[in-house]
């Protein structure tokens, strides 16, 4: 518990060193947060985007084989699991999270750190822009769902099928959940999405230019 105090009191200071930085503005300050965290995990997350591109297309090309697999073990589930790991194994196609899952456990503390962070620094943290910080606000909470909505939109590992159902979920509970946070907290959201979307763009890119 005290190694935890101490850690959200670490980015509570950070907050308030770059919100000096800023001209005294704290929302700048979560906003400039949110960015560099998600750019420093950029990497990782990115990698782990491109392998779950890659392992999606392998698995797509294996489907007429896992289809006769279904077929000769149709009544033996457990043999049918058996020889599809065999497959994926001669394939080269790991089933593990690998980076993905690395880069959610770095996340998961680090995002709940913050955000502990910066509620406790809502009190005093005024206004940025025509938001009061410590209060919710609906054009944010918009402003984020639309960021998510870009975010799955260009993410070419997606299927046109799966964008289709999973594209408008995300994008409502983001904007539920904004809409009744700390407009503080909102902004954090929105400087995260902002590098989603960063991403997305960027393994576009890389994706296409390695299909040329």
């Amino acid at each position: 518990m005290q190694a935890w105090t101490s850690f959200v009191d670490g980015i509570a200071a950070l907050l308030g060193q770059l919100a000096q930085w800023l001209d005294g503005s704290y929302g700048l300050a979560v906003i400039a947060l949110a960015i560099l965290v998600r750019l420093a995990l950029l990497p990782v997350t990115l990698k782990a985007a491109e392998q779950g591109w890659h392992r999606q297309r392998a698995m797509q090309a294996l489907q007429p084989e896992l289809e006769r697999l279904r077929e000769r073990h149709a009544k033996d589930p457990a043999a049918y699991l058996a020889a599809t790991q065999a497959l994926y194994r001669r394939h080269g196609i790991t089933t593990g999270l690998g980076g993905g899952l690395l880069a959610a456990l770095v996340q998961a503390p680090l995002g709940a750190g913050v955000y502990a962070a910066i509620r406790q620094g809502l009190g005093g943290a005024g206004s940025f822009l025509w938001m009061k910080l410590a209060r919710p606000d609906l054009w944010l909470a918009l402003a984020v769902a639309l960021l998510g909505y870009a975010a799955i939109a260009l993410n070419p590992a997606m299927s046109a099928q799966a964008k289709t159902l999973l594209q408008w979920l995300p994008v409502l509970v983001s904007f539920f959940m904004v809409w009744h946070l700390a407009a503080g907290l909102g902004l954090y959201w929105a400087g995260s999405g902002s590098v989603s979307v960063l991403q997305a763009a960027l393994l576009r890119r890389r994706l296409a230019c390695a299909s040329r």
